[in-house]
């Protein structure tokens, strides 16, 4: 299982904590304004509630919690890449 975060926060500095947070959680980023991570409900969870504290009332954050086999299912464009470990780092 995986959990995307996608979102679209327009002020730099609160931006900036988010990415910060979710990087700190683990998650990798795909794109400018998404990031993935192996993971479930809990960890959803876990992001809702420590990026909602971050947020503004104009900034709109979807979190999303897909199969291994959606994953492997999507549609890449262009220089889009999901390069994600096959198993978890374990130090």
């Amino acid at each position: 299982m995986f959990v995307v975060v996608s979102y679209d926060i327009t002020d730099d500095k609160r931006r900036l904590e988010v990415m910060n947070r979710l990087k700190s959680m683990g998650f990798v980023r795909v794109q400018r304004s998404m990031y993935i991570a192996r993971g479930g409900g809990a960890l959803a969870k876990d992001v809702a509630r420590a990026v909602v504290r971050l947020m503004g009332r104009e900034d709109s954050v979807v979190i999303f919690i897909i199969d291994n086999q959606t994953l492997n299912n999507a549609i890449r464009l262009g220089t889009a890449q999901l390069n994600m470990p096959n198993e978890p780092l374990v130090i």
